[in-house]
């Protein structure tokens, strides 16, 4: 099944976020579950403990944000449409109202000279299927509307598909069961962070939006 206009997101964790930091020194599952917090439900306590200035906590959720805004946009360009701002940030927002409804919990499974090995339980939406019935019930729509030319009627679809979508993110119910990531950890700076920031943040998009159901025992 092919998607008029799937949006596929990827957690663009800022590296540089706990580099130079000389809080203290919670465990490793601490540190993984304060990422997820900051990113995924846009709560700043847990990483705020870890001693991380809120300049750069600012700094580095404006630098995510603008990520995402730009992938966003970008993926409206390349169907042929460009997306007005007011329209981004309504996307962006109802985004983050479905990831704010997300759960997680925490904990280290293993731990070995500065190294150890945390597992994210945390709870998802299939936004695949979310994105497809947006698109679908759109172009049901459009088929019962008539249109001077092609060009109308691919505005309307993108427009129509851009609410449902919107309305879509606004009333996610998460799931009941967690799907689990594993996050190898290593200590810099006196604080446990990802060893690999960037693979993190891939398996931590494709977890909460569905993509990625995996149980670790």
């Amino acid at each position: 099944m092919k998607k008029f206009f799937p949006i596929l997101f990827c957690i663009c964790l800022c590296t540089t976020l706990l580099t130079g930091c000389n809080g203290p020194k919670k465990n490793a599952a601490d540190s993984v579950q304060a990422i997820y917090e900051l990113y995924i439900l846009g709560n700043t306590d847990g990483i705020a403990a870890l001693g991380i200035p809120e300049e750069d906590i600012d700094n580095a959720r404006q630098t995510y944000h603008e990520s995402l805004k730009e992938t966003i946009r970008v993926k409206f360009a390349a169907s042929g449409q460009e997306i007005s701002e007011d329209v981004l940030n309504e996307l962006f927002e109802a985004r983050k109202t479905a990831l704010s409804k997300m759960s997680a919990s925490a904990e280290v499974i293993s731990e070995s000279s500065g190294k150890a090995t945390v597992v994210v339980h945390t709870t998802y939406f299939d936004e695949d299927d979310l994105d497809a019935d947006a698109y679908y019930e759109a172009r049901e729509t459009a088929w019962q509307h008539s249109f001077p030319t092609v060009a109308d009627q691919k505005i309307f679809l993108m427009d129509t598909y851009t609410q449902n979508l919107i309305a879509a993110y606004e009333n996610v119910t998460p799931s009941e069961k967690t799907t689990d990531i594993a996050v190898e950890c290593v200590i810099q700076n006196n604080t446990w962070v990802p060893a690999n920031m960037s693979s993190f943040g891939s398996d931590l998009a494709l977890a909460i939006t569905g993509r990625k159901l995996e149980t670790i025992k």
